[in-house]
């Protein structure tokens, strides 16, 4: 009787544990889906898509970027363009708003970037316009203060931003407001001969070309396409586009003029 009852046992055991085994391999559980979906703007505050144009169709191009590969941004009627182009002293006027970047305190201006106020003045970003800038090494949707400021006085000197109070041969006057205390600060800023300037002026479509530099902000879709608000577009500076990394509201974009 023992003996009979071992196998029988011994074979129940062997049911139960296949049966235990079939159960822990069946279908396993599906992976959670990834998604090529990107905020509507980058992270840090920049633009969803920005590097060089790669090309152009009727309403949509590829940008290049060497750190994100290349991305689709379309655009329509309802989209803003803002072209970043060579400017002068002469485009420096009272009520303007200007990014400044130089060294010591007066500041002795290297770059100067101008933009049109709105009606939020100059507080607002860049002029508060349509894509104000950063100099040299990026463009976005606007441009925040300079790094470094605290609303006030430049931390270190040799920057400014603001709206343009005064201005003469050899330079100009920059009234900056402090956000937290409200209060306003003048800084004088000069110029020379190896001061740069650059604006930004209202653009449309056509003025995108392949090669050039574009920075644009929007909805981004779960395949990484674009559906751009602002386009801001600049020319490839010595660096070509940079890198992308985007940093104060705005990509490592662009290099150069438009103009």
């Amino acid at each position: 009787m023992f003996r009979r009852l071992v196998p029988a046992v011994i074979g129940g055991a062997l049911v139960l544990l296949v049966a235990a085994c079939g159960s822990s391999s069946g279908t396993p559980t599906a992976a959670a889906p990834t998604s090529a979906a990107q905020p509507s703007a980058g992270r840090g505050g920049g633009p969803a898509a920005s590097g060089t144009v790669a090309a152009l169709a009727q309403s949509s191009l590829e940008l290049q970027n060497a750190s994100s590969g290349q991305v689709t941004v379309n655009y329509s009627g309802d989209t803003t363009f803002t072209n970043r182009v060579a400017a002068a002293l002469a485009d420096v006027t009272t009520g303007s708003c200007v990014v400044v970047t130089g060294t010591g305190t007066p500041v002795a201006a290297k770059t100067v970037e101008i933009s049109a106020a709105t009606a939020g003045g100059c507080t607002a970003g860049f002029g508060g316009g349509p894509g104000g800038m950063r100099p040299q090494n990026g463009t976005g949707s606007r441009a925040p203060r300079p790094s470094g400021t605290n609303g006030n006085n430049p931390a270190g000197g040799g920057r400014a931003f603001g709206t343009v109070t005064a201005v003469s041969p050899t330079g100009f006057t920059v009234r900056q407001d402090n956000r937290q205390t409200g209060a306003t600060t003048d800084v004088q800023v000069s110029v020379d001969s190896s001061t740069t300037y650059t604006k930004s002026e209202a653009a449309n479509s056509s003025a995108l070309k392949v090669g050039e530099c574009v920075a644009a902000t929007g909805q981004t879709d779960d395949t990484g396409a674009v559906t751009a608000k602002t386009i801001v577009i600049s020319q490839a500076g010595p660096n070509g586009c940079g890198t992308g990394r985007q940093r104060n509201g705005g990509p490592n974009a662009g290099g150069g003029t438009n103009g």
